[in-house]
Formats: structure tokens, C-alpha cells, sequence
């Protein structure tokens, strides 16, 4: 059984690898990917909510808004599973307005601080994050990109990860 897990992991380690790479090369299928996997995790969340409403209601004074949040969920995720490409400008959309507010309070930061060590690094980088911000809103590449590249990266740590452990486990078996 360890020997097949030991093959498990070092399989795992270069499937994560492969589509890590693949993810970085890759990022219109990254984006769509990432928009499905929210539009799932919104799907599961919503039927917990739902689930939560009819099963806690008997035991204690439990809000309606619990279930309209659920079904909100569900319906929201639900689009982002069957409408993708709609659902992935709107995503974009979301994150340009959020690195945008982020980019603003950077700035109003670096001026509150105004005369501190390192206040200048903080306006510099409200300003570049409103360049990408306002980039970000007219092409879906900017952010496509982005997400092939952290999504890339974090399957080709996890990969490594894996082999690390499959490496580790060899040698221990090696030494018995």
C-alpha cells in the first residue's frame, strides 16, 4: 500500500507540474477554470445555507435571510457554471473595481504619511495599481494573465511539494 501511495504522490507531484505550466501558458482557460471552480464553491455554499435554514430552524430562531442568501448563491453560482464567459467579465469587472478601491486607499495612505520613510513606494504603487485597475476594465488579458500566472504558480508549488514528499518518502523507505 505506501509503495502505491508513493507513486500516487510523484504522479500528483507532475500532473500539478504539467498544469501549473499549462495554467501560465494557458490563461483564458485559467480564468474560465477559476470562474467555474467559484461558480461551484458558490453552488456548494448556497445549498449549506439552505440546508442550514431548514435544519437549524427548529432548534432556534433562525433568519429567513439565511435561506433568500442560500438560493442567491445557488443562483449566482449556477450562472457562473452555465454562462462562464458572461460570468467571467463580470468577475473581471469586480476585480478592476477592487484593486481600483485598493489602489485609491494606497494613496490616500501615502499621504497621511506624507513626509514618513517609504511614502513615496506606497504612492508609486497606488498609482500603478490604478494603471491595472483601469487596464483591467477594458481588456480581460491583464487579468487573465494574472490568474494563469497565480494559479500556474501555485499548482507548480504544490507539484514540488509533492515530489519533495515523494523524495522524502523514497529515501525513508530506502533506509529500512
Amino acid at each position: 500500500m505506501r509503495k502505491i501511495y508513493t507513486y500516487f504522490v510523484l504522479i500528483l507531484g507532475v500532473v500539478m507540474i504539467g498544469l501549473g505550466i499549462y495554467l501560465m501558458f494557458n490563461p483564458s482557460t485559467s480564468l474560465q477554470a477559476l470562474t467555474i471552480f467559484i461558480g461551484i464553491i458558490l453552488v456548494l455554499n448556497g445549498i449549506n445555507e439552505v440546508i442550514s435554514y431548514f435544519g437549524e430552524s427548529k432548534y432556534w430562531s433562525i433568519s429567513k435571510w439565511i435561506m433568500l442568501d442560500g438560493i442567491l448563491s445557488i443562483l449566482v453560482g449556477g450562472f457562473a457554471i452555465f454562462e462562464s464567459n458572461i460570468a467571467e467579465r463580470i468577475f473581471i469587472i469586480i476585480f478592476a473595481i477592487w484593486i481600483l478601491a485598493s489602489a485609491i486607499l494606497k494613496i490616500l495612505t501615502a499621504f497621511a504619511v506624507k513626509g514618513f520613510p517609504g511614502w513615496t513606494l506606497l504612492l508609486i504603487m497606488g498609482i500603478i495599481g490604478i494603471i491595472i485597475a483601469v487596464i483591467s476594465l477594458f481588456t480581460n488579458t491583464l487579468v487573465a494573465i494574472a490568474i494563469g500566472i497565480i494559479l500556474g504558480l501555485f499548482f507548480v508549488l504544490q507539484g514540488v511539494t509533492c515530489l519533495s514528499l515523494w523524495w522524502v518518502i523514497r529515501k525513508g523507505d530506502s533506509k529500512k
